[in-house]
């Protein structure tokens, strides 16, 4: 079985090493005014594909190590899938599933008074999978997917360090993500609507300002931010 660092390390591979070509079309520069550090923009290289098996069942798995953690999973299907991992001290991880059709949650928390929430509501047409690696202290990740009959959101969230928050939205059919934060004190709010939105946003740093990204339609993008840190 990997490590909760393994698994980290793993989704933060996926991200840095995706290389870009010309977007699908040409959203406004996320970049603009931003400030401390380099910010480059381009299109993704290649739809995000994030496959997991479908559950036969519905399933729910909670596993943890230290003092003071919590962790709640809620289904209201026949086949879902859920998997919360914890590791440290007053970790808080919350995951609910809703609706028919199938949702698949994956969740890796290693450290001290990190937190993570979840709300996932796929209809009859099935959808929804999020894979999250949590490291550090005092984190936060906020994680909202709705899909419609017949769609798919998919996301994929990493964050490594002290003080991040990363909330993510998405709505609509076949929304994809992949976010990765390393460092201290940063911020990353994303809002996905929609069809066919792609995102994928790495912010390598301390310190660094929240772009607030907001897609609508058919957009791909790609979103590199860092700094020396402080």
């Amino acid at each position: 079985m990997r490590t909760h660092s393994a698994r980290l390390a793993i989704a933060a591979m996926m991200v840095l090493g995706a290389q870009t070509v010309q977007a699908q079309s040409s959203p406004a520069d996320p970049c603009a005014g931003s400030t401390g550090g380099a910010c480059t923009t381009a299109a993704l290289a290649q739809p995000i594909e994030l496959a997991r098996p479908t559950p036969l069942r519905t399933s729910a798995y909670i596993a943890q190590i230290g003092d003071a953690n919590t962790a709640s999973i809620t289904q209201n299907s026949t086949r879902q899938f859920a998997r919360i991992g914890q590791d440290g001290d007053n970790n808080s991880a919350k995951a609910t599933q809703n609706g028919a059709g199938s949702a698949y949650l994956e969740i890796d928390q290693a450290g001290l008074l990190n937190t993570f929430v979840s709300n996932q509501s796929a209809q009859d047409g099935g959808g929804n999978i999020a894979v999250v690696a949590q490291q550090g202290e005092s984190n936060i990740i906020l994680l909202d997917q709705s899909a419609s009959a017949g769609s798919v959101n998919t996301a994929m969230l990493a964050q490594q360090g002290s003080g991040n928050q990363m909330q993510l939205g998405q709505n609509g059919s076949d929304n994809r993500a992949e976010l990765v934060q390393l460092g201290d004190n940063n911020a990353m709010t994303a809002t996905q609507n929609g069809s066919a939105n792609q995102l994928r946003w790495v912010q390598n740093g301390s310190g660094l300002s929240d772009l607030q990204i907001v897609q609508s339609g058919n957009q791909a993008m790609s979103i590199t931010q860092s700094n020396g840190g402080t």
